[in-house]
């Protein structure tokens, strides 16, 4: 009987040790703290192996044709796998190349500065009076790795979503992820930045760092018990029931 005691008394102080508190799980808890704060919105930038769809416009669309990409032009196709085929791709060195205007450095603008930039050259170079140009980033995906129900590869199709959204589009963060330390892993400029975001907490909503942009990881690490138990037990339910199984053999083989 003090055998099985010592057993029960074990158990309860590895389940108390285990066990996630509310205070660890719950998301944005000083929410209201944070209501009617002012929105911050950054453009994102062009980068290397970013795929544009640019679409040049004139009142006479014949004089304007030459300068959109003939295949893109002519086919009756506008899914967006189709626009990622007939895009024009950022080269390592930030280039594209566009007919008659040819290599472009896009690298480091945004795509309204891109726009500017090509309808400045067509007007300057006389090759358009008053033309309408359009660009738009067409591979945007993130990666989501680890604690979610859904880790992958994601598409979206804004300039940028929030990581609630992409938190979201994983299918939501699993019950052993730490939520205090969510890190995000961006290339910007030729560096590699890493933001860690405490999700339990509403401060971080107001940091446009914090938008998902194109090519970003997301890493969500397992808490203490997840990553001890190599994936083997996933909640402190199954150690609880594998705790009584034990129990119950260790009664069993002692009478």
């Amino acid at each position: 009987m003090k055998k099985f005691s010592l057993l029960l008394i074990l158990l309860f102080l590895f389940m108390l040790q285990s066990c996630t508190t509310r205070k660890q799980m719950l998301y944005l808890q000083d929410l209201d703290t944070y209501a009617n704060s002012t929105l911050n919105y950054a453009s994102t930038k062009v980068q290397p192996n970013d795929i544009l769809k640019i679409d040049v416009s004139d009142l006479n669309p014949i004089v304007a044709a030459p300068f959109n990409n003939s295949t893109a032009t002519f086919t009756s196709q506008t899914s967006v796998e189709m626009m990622k085929l007939t895009g024009y791709l950022v080269t390592p060195q930030g280039n594209i190349t566009m007919p008659i205007l040819n290599e472009i450095k896009v690298s480091g603008l945004t795509p309204a500065n891109v726009e500017s930039k090509i309808k400045e050259r067509l007007i300057n170079e006389g090759y358009l009076v008053n033309p309408t140009v359009q660009v738009r980033v067409v591979n945007n995906k993130f990666t989501i790795l680890g604690e979610v129900n859904s880790p992958g590869v994601l598409s979206f199709t804004e300039e940028s979503i929030s990581l609630l959204d992409a938190i979201g589009m994983a299918k939501d963060l699993t019950y052993s992820a730490i939520r205090t330390d969510v890190k995000i892993i961006r290339e910007f400029e030729g560096k590699r930045l890493v933001y860690h975001v405490d999700l339990t907490t509403a401060s971080w909503m107001s940091n446009p760092d914090f938008r998902i942009r194109q090519n970003d990881v997301i890493v969500v690490t397992p808490n203490k018990l997840k990553a001890n138990s190599g994936g083997v037990i996933k909640d402190p339910l199954q150690v609880l029931g594998l705790a009584i199984s034990l129990t119950a053999v260790i009664l069993l083989l002692t009478k």
